[in-house]
């Protein structure tokens, strides 16, 4: 495969994140949000918690990319059917008119504010939009409700690196991938980084 030039990954590897995060789109329920059930919220996260076990016991490529295909699914579940169906709403507008589902993600993290893959998926659209400064608010948000998501570690290096810090960037890219050993950017942008700054390989 071609080598990627450096400045070349950061819009490819966020139309990536975009593909990792998609899921079919579904219609809306009508019928006033309601907020998970105790019982529920405890469900998912244990459901989380052993995806992410089993995604450090993972052998290979294979099996890594299914446990990551289940992980983005489980983030993607709010637990209220009408809520889930404006997310795949967003996702299918963010692929080609970001800036048009952002009005959908406000209402979704207004609504759900404990919802980490809200703000991930509007932190996504700010990023494309070029709006980086609040994307990076969003991620922040993002981190603090799930300190796991490599999705949105893998934004804040990519926003690092637009913005030249490139030790950043570094340091953001090796914590997703501490978490998750299959992240596609290992493959390119890592090294790239590191050659950059005359670091070791992980």
């Amino acid at each position: 495969m071609a080598r990627i030039p450096l400045a070349l990954l950061p819009r490819r590897l966020a139309a990536a994140i975009l593909l990792a995060g998609a899921i079919a789109a579904g219609e809306a329920v009508a019928q006033a949000p309601q907020p998970p059930a105790a019982g529920e919220d405890a469900a998912r996260a244990r459901e989380l918690d052993a995806l992410f076990a089993a995604l450090k016991a993972a052998k290979d490529e294979g099996e890594g990319d299914v446990i990551v295909a289940r992980i983005w699914q489980a983030w993607q579940k709010s637990g209220d059917p009408e809520l889930d169906a404006k997310m795949e709403q967003a996702i299918l507008v963010m692929g080609h008119a970001p800036a048009l589902c952002l009005p959908i993600l406000d209402e979704l993290v207004e609504k759900r504010p404990r919802w980490a893959e809200a703000w991930n998926k509007r932190a996504t659209a700010l990023y494309l939009v070029g709006q980086h400064d609040r994307s990076l608010a969003d991620i922040d948000r993002v981190l603090a409700l799930e300190p796991r998501h490599f999705g949105a570690l893998a934004g804040l290096g990519l926003i690092r690196m637009q913005r030249g810090e490139a030790r950043e960037a570094l340091a953001a890219l090796r914590r997703a991938l501490a978490v998750n050993p299959f992240l596609k950017e290992r493959l390119h942008l890592i090294p790239e980084l590191e050659k950059q700054l005359g670091k070791k390989p992980i």
